[in-house]
């Protein structure tokens, strides 16, 4: 769907959306608040997320609302059933089992108000393989700490000049899923992580950054060896590295603290230390009138964009919670007894079939944490096997956050960029298989 287009809104819609802003704003300052003062009631940050969900969720794409639909369905009937037979009933839970992840899904949106609006002058977008290149690490760069934002403020400037070409989308696809290998800036790396108690991001960091490396040579190698359409015409995203500064303070600052205490996560420390180190450089590059019309754009335009993962993670808590309860009454039954690289290469292949099946990883996440409940392992290797799973589902799944974009706001056909990415994530397949072999001789 072109720019112009999606800006042509119904004033009743246009309400709905500042409304859904205002709340999820509400969600991330309370949510904060909470982290900091345990006086806060932990149910109201989800209200405020759900209550933005039910203003939001009407205008999502049907797909999107017809995942949701069925999370929320069928963790309810998993609910009702574990509850009848003994399960304990824990609403905050039911309703807020994933909300810190929203809340910094939220923070990290602040970013893209950094990013300066294209104006009508500027140059031509260059071409060829180096701008292939160019592009192919900067929406990696970008997307390891600005999310899916990254790929949504180059897809526009992309789109700006002509319709998003097939080539485009690929490598925008490919490159941000290999972000999910390694970054807790992700949103699939962050619940890994919250899924994990104890997990330790800087090991997430030692085994899935080479995996992201590798992804980045392997296309880096399609494009010498003309596996990618049309090459010498490709057009790309004109990268200024010097924009990568507020990033790269951000991840220092959240890597920092992580060191240095132990009193906070580092999905909680990202949350809060995104809107001090975003607002800071807002007021120190605009100035106090300019940031806050910044602001305010945030609340009524950006932070609305977020309906697509309050669908996915909202649901997915209700039926990650409702697969809790059927687990905590059957005994806590699980199919293994241990939890070591040969499993974890298995529920690698898991994520990559059921994605194929246009089942979205948050569901193979949910039903496994609590199978794995019972049997203790190691958090740290569950983390990168749940993050390095994310990442090659999501690639091919037609139904994934970053294809579902491509296709809604640019017009490439998702269920080709799923089809066409399944050698990409089967040629990555083995190598994951070795890192977790090798973490499992050298740390496990």
């Amino acid at each position: 769907m072109p720019p112009d287009v999606r800006a042509t809104v119904s004033p009743s819609h246009s309400v709905a959306r500042t409304a859904a802003g205002i709340l999820l704003a509400g969600m991330l300052l309370v949510g904060i608040a909470g982290s900091v003062w345990p006086v806060v009631p932990a149910l109201a940050p989800p209200l405020l997320a759900w209550c933005a969900f039910g203003l939001l969720g009407p205008k999502l794409g049907r797909p999107q609302r017809v995942q949701a639909l069925v999370f929320v369905a069928v963790g309810a009937v998993a609910l009702v059933w574990g509850i009848s037979r003994g399960a304990e009933l824990r609403v905050e839970r039911i309703l807020g089992q994933n909300q810190p992840i929203l809340s910094m899904l939220a923070a990290i949106t602040l970013l893209r108000l950094l990013n300066p609006p294209v104006g009508e002058a500027e140059p031509e977008l260059p071409r060829g393989l180096g701008t292939y290149v160019r592009s192919m690490f900067g929406v990696h760069a970008f997307g390891a700490i600005i999310n899916i934002s990254a790929v949504i403020i180059m897809a526009d400037r992309l789109a700006r000049a002509a319709p998003l070409k097939m080539n485009q989308a690929q490598l925008l696809s490919r490159a941000f899923t290999a972000v999910a290998f390694f970054s807790p800036f992700i949103g699939g790396v962050a619940l890994a992580l919250a899924y994990t108690p104890g997990s330790n991001p800087l090991l997430l960091l030692t085994f899935g950054g080479p995996l992201a490396l590798v992804a980045l040579v392997l296309l880096t190698w399609y494009a010498h060896t003309g596996r990618v359409d049309d090459i010498e015409n490709f057009r790309g995203y004109p990268v200024h590295f010097e924009s990568l500064m507020v990033p790269l303070v951000l991840g220092t600052a959240v890597l920092l603290a992580y060191t240095l205490t132990s009193s906070y996560s580092v999905l909680s420390l990202i949350t809060m230390l995104t809107p001090v180190i975003a607002g800071t450089a807002l007021l120190v590059r605009d100035g106090p009138s300019r940031a806050s019309r910044a602001l305010k754009h945030y609340v009524t335009t950006r932070v609305p964009e977020m309906g697509g993962e309050l669908a996915l993670f909202l649901g997915a808590g209700v039926l990650g919670a409702g697969l809790v309860a059927v687990f905590s009454a059957n005994g806590h039954w699980v199919p293994f007894e241990t939890f070591d690289a040969g499993d974890a290469s298995l529920l690698l292949l898991v994520f990559i079939l059921t994605s194929l099946a246009c089942i979205h990883p948050v569901v193979v996440v949910s039903v496994v944490v609590p199978l794995l409940q019972s049997i203790d392992p190691d958090p740290s290797f569950v983390a990168i096997a749940f993050a390095m799973g994310w990442g090659l589902g999501c690639a091919v799944n037609p139904m994934s956050g970053i294809n579902l974009v491509l296709s809604t706001r640019y017009g490439a056909s998702n269920w080709a960029l799923g089809r066409n990415n399944v050698a990409f994530s089967a040629t990555l397949y083995p190598v994951a298989v070795g890192l977790l072999f090798l973490y499992e001789r050298t740390v496990g």
